[in-house]
């Protein structure tokens, strides 16, 4: 019997079948592997520095969350806003030349107790900041400071409503130095004008006792022109003296990744009565190198040593700031 057109179109379909489902199979295999080839691309294309930047980010997040869940025992679902700020750079004075190398962390354990971080951070050598005419971690180089520099690692149990912070922690020496620090803070914003104070007492086991206060004043002439003063004195029972100094400032933002900031400071100090160290002022500016987690810093600065017949030293500090964590994975 004569086929007709009907059958023979439906002959041909059904034995052609397996032909199409095999191409488009193939053409599937194809999409697949294009697919993973882009992305291997993609991944070999990102800079090693900028990978780094995001393992490391993660596993501060997943430290974080990892510690929390074993003080707590419950499982965090949370975001971490832990983060880790690297700052290293060079200070070049005349024909000297030194380098710094600071970090500090903050991993917050919102599950083991909403008051409660863990503080982990590189200690300046010195108890009183108003001493400081440059970085608090200055050595021959870099490699050098970063290998000398003293850590400290404390919980740290914070009461907002009072403004109380209290370190209980261990400086990691040797020997061991553990610590106790009790800091009080107040401060308020009304309109442009703003104010602080800051009351402190420390325990080292090796350095002694001292105490520290500190108070400031702010006013905003715009968004992006600000203002500031401070005062602040330390007094150190081992050494038996008191510093003091005296800070003016003022911050200029350019616009969103650069900023300008004027600075000048006296630096006093004594036992019984208070002598003047010396002076210095300094320009700083700072750019968003990358996104909001690589800082490019520029400080020329010059000092006015009382035991130098107050004559001008001139220095020129270079440094780069890195910030580390899932909230700069952005």
């Amino acid at each position: 019997m004569p086929w007709n057109k009907g059958y023979i179109t439906a002959f041909c379909l059904v034995t052609s079948w397996p032909l199409f489902a095999l191409s488009a199979e193939e053409t599937r295999d194809d999409v697949n592997t294009q697919a993973k080839v882009s992305q291997q691309a993609e991944s070999d294309d990102v800079p090693w520095w900028l990978s780094s930047h995001e393992t490391v980010s993660k596993t501060i997040g997943n430290w974080s969350t990892n510690i929390d869940s074993f003080l707590s025992g419950e499982q965090s679902r949370e975001t971490s806003d832990s983060y880790l700020e690297v700052r290293f750079g060079s200070v070049l004075s005349g024909s000297d030349r030194s380098g710094f190398f600071d970090f500090r962390t903050r991993l917050k354990l919102p599950n083991t107790q909403d008051r409660l971080r863990l503080v982990v951070e590189s200690e300046p050598d010195s108890l009183a900041p108003e001493s400081l005419r440059g970085e608090s971690s200055q050595q021959k180089g870099v490699v050098n400071s970063a290998l000398k520099s003293n850590v400290s690692a404390a919980v740290r149990y914070i009461k907002d409503d009072i403004g109380l912070d209290v370190d209980a922690g261990i400086r990691v020496d040797f020997p061991l130095d553990p610590f106790l620090r009790l800091r009080l803070k107040q401060g308020e914003v009304t309109d442009q004008w703003s104010w602080w104070q800051n009351q402190e007492a420390f325990a080292y086991y090796s350095k002694g006792i001292g105490a520290r206060y500190g108070v400031g004043l702010g006013y905003a002439v715009s968004p992006t022109l600000n203002f500031g003063s401070d005062f602040g004195v330390t007094w150190l029972d081992k050494e038996g003296l008191f510093y003091v100094r005296e800070n003016f400032s003022i911050q200029h933002r350019l616009d969103d990744k650069n900023r300008l900031g004027y600075q000048l400071s006296f630096l006093q100090s004594g036992d019984n009565s208070i002598g003047s160290d010396s002076f210095l002022y300094n320009v700083q500016y700072e750019r968003l190198l990358y996104k909001d987690w690589l800082i490019g810093q520029i400080i020329p600065q010059f000092t006015h040593e009382a035991d130098d017949g107050y004559d001008g030293t001139f220095s020129l500090t270079l440094s780069l700031a890195i910030l580390l964590g899932p909230e700069y994975l952005r």
